[in-house]
Parts: structure tokens; C-alpha cells; sequence
């Protein structure tokens, strides 16, 4: 009989073990498989090391009463139903579309998607849209342009996108480039011909942002729906009157944030002022939480 109990806590602790060292190494996955990812994270890390080490004093205590071990491999049981359970429902369920699209996602900067959109482009993703990633500069003169790169990939990544594409104009310095930057757009346009465009808006104190802006508009001229986003130099007159709910994706914009560690230091990128944001945008349109768009024209398939 204690052989077998023995045998049973064994394999119970090597699972539990397993479980340990799959979230400690996939621990990206799960922050974009699941709302109130960290949470989840810690819940989980912390019943499977309780259940390992309870495992583990059953198996060096075999003369304990049987009901001890019963007991402990019931309450292991049980707290790992509990969990799947929990972790099914704070699954991240976007509903497939009916007609998938194709996405353009414009930045001036390696981060510029991720801080504006990054909520509405994981939804799009998630439904099953195409979406490409088109980032102007390298952001060489707010950080290190090389990392930017990097992080610019991993977010994009993070998000669902697609493919990224990265061009090479002179970050801070984009609104002496905007004819060639027009031209650059107007090529992948011409390939892509997407559905939607996201871009920076004209109510932007950034120089750049407003070059995108003006670049952007000139190679979509024929498109039917442009939406600008919001980032965290628009103006006053920025005035959005299109929303996403991002409820359930305001997490994972906030972990692709994360994924540009060399500008987590700006106020901006805070979980706290994103998290505001998008309860304050959500308030507008009577969402919990929402990302607001300026539409220079807008085609709704009705």
C-alpha cells in the first residue's frame, strides 16, 4: 500500500514540478492567452509550489495516516481543477469575423503602435484579421535604436502582427522627409490594399507624429476607412468619435508595452497612465475600457 502512495506522491510532485518550470519559461504565453495575466501568474506559480513541497513531505513521510496522503492529493486535485477552470474563463475569446480584413498600422516610432493601439490591433488579431506593422523611424534619438528595433519586433510579436516592416528615416526630423516618406507608405498600400489604416493624428505636438500624419493621408487617398489614434503628445483639439472596446485586451496592451524595456522609464508608459486612459476614453463611450480614434472617413459595412 505504501509502495503505491509513495509511487502516487512521486509522480504528483514531478508534475507539479513540470507545471512550475513550464510557467516560469512560457510565462509570455500566458500573458497573452489570459486576462489578468499577472495575477493568473502568481496563482498559479504559488498553488503548484505548495502542492510540490506538500507532495514532497508526504513522500518523505510515509508513516503519516492515510487519510494525511488522501487528503494531500485530493487538495492537489482539486486546486488544479480549480485553476484550469479559472484559467478557461479568463481566457481571451475573440470572436472569429466573417470577413476577414487587412490592417495597416503606421508609427513614427519603434513604440508608437503598441502606447496608441495595442489593445485594438490584439483584438483585430485575434478575430483572425491580416495585420501589418509599418514603422517609420528607428527612434535613434530617444533611445538606443538598435534595442528599439528589437523591442519594436517582440512587441509587434506580442500583439499578433502580422509582419513588421521597418523603415530607416531620421527619427526627429520625419517632417522634412513627408513626400518620401508618402511615397514608402503608398508602395505597401499598393501591395497590402488594406481595409484599415491607423495612424498618428494632426492634433500631435510631435513633429513627427504630424509628418506621419500628413504622409499617411497623401498615400491612402483612394483608401475608405483611416482611423488616427491617440498618443501621448496629442493636443486639446485631439477629439475622438470612434471607439474599441478593449476590456479584455487592456492587459496585453499593456504587457506589449512592456516589451520596449529601453523607454519603460517614461511616465507615459506606466501601467497606471494607460490603464487612466483607457478608463477615461471608456467613460466617453460608455465602455469600462476603450481606445478613441479620429476618423478622417470612415466605411462601415452595413
Amino acid at each position: 500500500m505504501f509502495g503505491l502512495v509513495k509511487f502516487i506522491h512521486l509522480i504528483n510532485c514531478i508534475i507539479f514540478n513540470i507545471v512550475i518550470i513550464l510557467i516560469l519559461t512560457k510565462k509570455l504565453p500566458l500573458k497573452r492567452m489570459v486576462r489578468k495575466s499577472k495575477i493568473i501568474f502568481w496563482i498559479i506559480l504559488i498553488s503548484n509550489i505548495f502542492s510540490a513541497t506538500l507532495q514532497f513531505f508526504c513522500l518523505i513521510n510515509l508513516d503519516s495516516n492515510i487519510w494525511y496522503h488522501l487528503g494531500a492529493d485530493c487538495l492537489g486535485i482539486i486546486g488544479q481543477s480549480t485553476l484550469l477552470i479559472g484559467v478557461v474563463w479568463m481566457k481571451l475569446i475573440a470572436e472569429p469575423s466573417p470577413r476577414p480584413m487587412k490592417i495597416l498600422a503606421i508609427g513614427a516610432h519603434p513604440d508608437d503602435i503598441e502606447i496608441a493601439c495595442g489593445g485594438s490591433i490584439a483584438k483585430l488579431c485575434d478575430a483572425g484579421h491580416t495585420i501589418v506593422g509599418l514603422i517609420v523611424s528607428g527612434g535613434e534619438c530617444g533611445g538606443n535604436s538598435s534595442s528599439r528595433r528589437i523591442e519594436a519586433m517582440k512587441g509587434a510579436e506580442f500583439l499578433g502582427i502580422n509582419k513588421v516592416e521597418m523603415m530607416d528615416f531620421p527619427d526627429t526630423r520625419l517632417d522634412n522627409f513627408v513626400l518620401e516618406i508618402s511615397k514608402q507608405i503608398e508602395t505597401v498600400v499598393n501591395e497590402l490594399k488594406p481595409d484599415i489604416v491607423f495612424t498618428h493624428s494632426v492634433h500631435d505636438i510631435h513633429q513627427d507624429h504630424r509628418a506621419v500624419h500628413y504622409a499617411t493621408v497623401r498615400a491612402c487617398r483612394n483608401l475608405s476607412t483611416i482611423l488616427c489614434y491617440e498618443s501621448p503628445s496629442i493636443t486639446q483639439k485631439f477629439q475622438p468619435n470612434v471607439f474599441v472596446n478593449i476590456e479584455q485586451y487592456i492587459d496585453v496592451k499593456i504587457e506589449s508595452i512592456r516589451e520596449h524595456e529601453d523607454q519603460n522609464k517614461k511616465s507615459y508608459v506606466q501601467p497606471e497612465q494607460v490603464y487612466g486612459k483607457a478608463i477615461f476614453r471608456g467613460t466617453q463611450a460608455k465602455l469600462k475600457q476603450a481606445e478613441g480614434f479620429e476618423a478622417i472617413r470612415i466605411n462601415l459595412p452595413i
